[in-house]
């Protein structure tokens, strides 16, 4: 090769050199200036971390926002399957609280209406049904309420999607025996005022309502729940809307303790 070639041949290769460097350097200032939209990498160990944070705590388990207080309940429902799998608190049979007061109290519907508050899965529903009470049960999530008409074809209880939080008025002042077991404390605290007017509305002059909560004194605050348990002056709270203390079932010492299960009978005036 003449030495001219050989001239030509190697300034080629400097200038494509150039052009190279000149290129990186080029898109390395660029990915400097470029949005750095790419998810960053997480590992199977961050991962693993994040999941188990999740679990200790509900709301991030179940993506709950305190501004959007129930809709966590349907999407948890919908998950579920009729035999209540995936559902914390399905009991698939009459509430073990509510069953035990009922034990010691002669509970009689004949020719009187019951309400459930929040009937998840409808068994509470069921019971009253079967102690003559005509009832209408009700839940925020459609699914609760489409499994509960397919494990209870053939009864006549009145299963309702509602949610607590909205206007019921067609339901005020309207049922003998008000059923409410957790449903406040299933929603963030500062709801618990409107919760408490809407429940105490729904019974009719005269009547009764049951009210079954968890109880602490912890102040309630949105970061310690779900469940935000009760605090005992949630009894105080329903008998501002009219109600009064009928009974009061002690449970493994709750009363003195002011904290555990609160069983609580109220009656509404009678006109």
């Amino acid at each position: 090769m003449s030495g001219r070639l050989i001239f030509l041949v190697k300034t080629m290769n400097r200038r494509k050199k150039g052009n190279q460097i000149l290129k990186a350097r080029a898109k390395k200032a660029n990915a400097k200036l470029a949005p750095k939209n790419k998810p960053r990498y997480i590992s199977k160990a961050e991962r693993a971390k994040l999941a188990e944070e999740a679990a200790k705590d509900p709301k991030l388990q179940f993506s709950i926002n305190e501004d959007k207080p129930a809709d966590w309940f349907e999407p948890l429902y919908a998950k579920a399957n009729i035999d209540g799998e995936g559902v914390p608190w399905a009991n698939m049979s009459t509430q073990p609280l509510f069953k035990h007061w009922l034990e010691a109290n002669e509970l009689q519907g004949k020719d009187k209406s019951a309400l459930v508050v929040g009937c998840g899965l409808g068994d509470d529903a069921i019971e009253l049904e079967q102690r003559g009470f005509s009832v209408t049960a009700f839940d925020v999530s459609e699914t609760a309420i489409n499994l509960c008409k397919k494990r209870f074809p053939e009864s006549k209880v009145e299963f309702i999607q509602a949610d607590l939080l909205a206007e019921l008025s067609q339901w005020h002042k309207a049922f003998d025996f008000v059923l409410e077991i957790y449903t406040v404390q299933a929603l963030p605290p500062k709801y618990e005022a409107q919760l408490i007017d809407n429940i105490a509305a729904f019974v009719a002059e005269g009547g009764h309502l049951l009210v079954i909560a968890e109880v602490s004194n912890e102040e309630r605050q949105f970061e310690n729940g779900p469940p935000w348990l009760l605090t005992p002056e949630h009894v105080d709270a329903f008998c501002h809307r009219g109600l009064s203390v009928e009974q009061r079932l002690d449970n493994d010492g709750a009363l003195e303790a002011k904290a555990g299960s609160y069983i609580t009978l109220f009656k509404a005036q009678a006109l």
